[in-house]
């Protein structure tokens, strides 16, 4: 537990607790397990080898990124800067997803991954700051480090096995493995010269490309059939400065379109119920409190128009398979989210931009609409909620009148 101490000293530095991160570094640990057994297997089921070298790449850059600020300073190791927080927290909530499914794929050699995610799969966004933590930059660096030292071994027997007709694909994986390099030295380079704030921001974009392009490097050395369609490094214009947010000509990623008709709420016809999830529709349309705060949310709504639009989207990113029902390691559906209207949980299969906002694949999010804070003359929320989704019992009705509480 932190001292008074480290507490205050903390809280002067606007540092934040580690404690969930830590936890989460814990339970992440399994990844290990998983490269040892991997390593001994007999077989090298490539959906396998790709879910478990992504687990292992997003564990390594959170436990380094931790490592590195408490070392910087001792006097508040348990507490690290927001940003680092926020892209700690951003790698470890995707590590459980990976190394569920490389087991999946270890009990069952007929899941093929690619066939569910976009391939190769994108690092988390990127949280910013400006300027970046110098403790951040390490940490990114001594990430960088750990994970090409394994590409290149990842590399290495790749070549001792690669057969004659894997020769452009071999020359393909050396360049880019070139590439990631160069970006990496560059940094450290920079680095070394014990740079001043308005350096921060080049050894981080370096850093940066070079563990997106050490993430995708082993991905297609697992994968190889990945090699002949890849085109490197989607990256967003120059003028994207946002984490949440990108134009919907971003390169590479797709915008979901809404149908050219959207329904109208009071005609005849119109089901409230259509931002509910479809599983578990059932379960709210018995529940009067559901059904009282379902037609509250509609009679707040100050533009039924905007927040029927942005259902339209979800629905045709579903449809198109740009995102899909989220389910845990068995396969199971995780079901609605716990707030009205009850929206389904879903998994990003391929990056794609709904109601403004770019998400990445194994991302998770809902939709969330609620005008609880109206009457008290708060704004009506509709919004993504991208998050890391757990069981829960709790239930809440989203009541503006306070009357139906959770």
């Amino acid at each position: 537990m932190a001292t008074m101490k480290t507490r205050m000293a903390a809280a002067l530095k606007g540092e934040v607790r580690a404690d969930e991160l830590e936890a989460y570094r814990r339970a992440g640990g399994l990844v290990y397990a998983e490269l040892e057994q991997l390593e001994m297997a007999a077989d090298q089921l490539p959906s396998r080898r790709l879910c478990t070298w992504n687990a292992f790449v997003l564990q390594s850059i959170g436990e380094h990124l931790l490592d590195a600020d408490y070392a910087a300073d001792p006097s508040t190791a348990g507490y690290v800067p927001p940003v680092t927080a926020r892209q700690v927290g951003a790698c470890f909530a995707q590590v459980e997803g990976w190394v569920s499914r490389a087991r999946q794929s270890a009990g069952n050699p007929a899941y093929q991954v690619d066939k569910e995610l976009r391939l190769p799969a994108d690092l988390p966004e990127w949280a910013e700051a400006n300027p970046c933590p110098l403790p951040h930059l390490n940490g990114m660096l001594a990430a960088a480090r750990a994970i090409r030292q394994h590409a290149e071994v990842a590399l290495g027997g790749f070549e001792e096995r690669a057969e004659m007709w894997h020769r452009e694909s071999l020359q393909r994986l050396r360049q880019l493995a070139a590439e990631a390099a160069t970006a990496a030295d560059y940094a450290e380079g920079l680095l070394h010269t014990d740079p001043g704030a308005r350096m921060h921001e080049a050894i981080e974009q370096r850093l940066q490309r070079a563990l997106e392009l050490f993430y995708h490097l082993g991905q297609l050395i697992a994968m190889p059939t990945l090699i002949a369609s890849y085109t490197g490094v989607r990256q967003a214009p120059a003028s994207y400065t946002g984490v949440r947010q990108a134009p919907a000509s971003y390169t590479g990623v797709r915008q979901a379109a809404p149908p050219a008709q959207v329904p109208k709420v009071n005609p005849a016809g119109f089901d409230p119920w259509c931002l509910t999830d479809p599983q578990k529709r059932h379960v709210w349309q018995a529940d009067p409190r559901a059904r009282q705060a379902i037609k509250e949310m509609w009679d707040y709504d100050p533009d039924p128009a905007a927040t029927l639009r942005i259902q339209a989207e979800i629905d045709a990113a579903l449809r198109g398979g740009a995102i899909a029902f989220a389910t845990n390691g068995s396969g199971q559906p995780y079901g609605s989210y716990y707030c009205c209207p009850f929206g389904a949980i879903y998994l990003v299969r391929m990056p794609v931009v709904i109601a403004g906002q770019r998400l990445r694949a194994m991302q998770q999010f809902a939709y969330e609409v609620s005008a609880e804070d109206v009457p008290r003359g708060g704004r009506f929320k509709r919004e993504l909620i991208v998050a890391t989704f757990y069981p829960t019992d709790e239930v809440d009705y989203c009541d503006p009148d306070g009357l139906h509480g959770g």
